[in-house]
């Protein structure tokens, strides 16, 4: 059945509906990771033009983290509750995400 809705996730979410849901995607990840961005811009702050060579690791962590929230396995599962739920319009509602 898992299949089914993700064949037909990706045919039937029109463009401007895949967008909002990338956009909602996008946003979870910065929540799930936000100590890690936290960590990133606290060094990069610290480090100024080094911070390319002294925030290696904390960009690593951040990355790391948000890639696991960002890819188009998650964005498919996105869309296929989407449809699950009735394509609802409501800017209230949000996905339930899990990394991948």
């Amino acid at each position: 059945e898992r299949e089914t809705w993700r064949t037909m996730a990706s045919k039937e979410v029109p463009a401007k509906a895949e967008e909002a849901l990338r956009s909602k995607m996008k946003h979870l990840a910065h929540k799930m990771c936000k100590k890690n961005i936290e960590d990133f811009v606290a060094c990069s702050r610290k480090f100024n033009l080094a911070v390319v060579l002294a925030c290696r690791e904390e960009n690593r962590q951040m990355n790391e983290c948000t890639n696991k929230y960002t890819n188009s396995e998650v964005l498919e599962d996105i869309k296929t509750q989407w449809l699950k739920q009735g394509k609802p319009s409501s800017h209230e509602w949000m996905p339930n995400v899990k990394p991948k």
